[in-house]
């Protein structure tokens, strides 16, 4: 990234602007875990996921990247 800067000279004065972007990729392939959660956190998920047409999984995981995505 810092090559890319220094080879493309960006100008502020002239409205260029860097932008760096963390990327989390996902690792292809799902793995199963165990979570113990209260039983009322658990029926609101299940009731947040049926909502949005996904799964409890796929409801967590988008949480889970959500929170982590706004911590950095």
């Amino acid at each position: 990234m810092a090559e890319i800067v220094e080879t493309e000279k960006p100008d502020p004065s002239a409205g260029d602007t860097v932008v760096f972007i963390p990327v989390r990729l996902d690792a292809g392939r799902t793995v199963r875990a165990n979570l113990t959660l209260d039983a009322g956190l658990l029926a609101d998920i299940d009731q947040a996921a049926e909502m949005r047409g996904i799964t409890r999984s796929a409801f967590v995981a988008s949480a889970a990247r959500e929170k982590i995505a706004a911590s950095r």
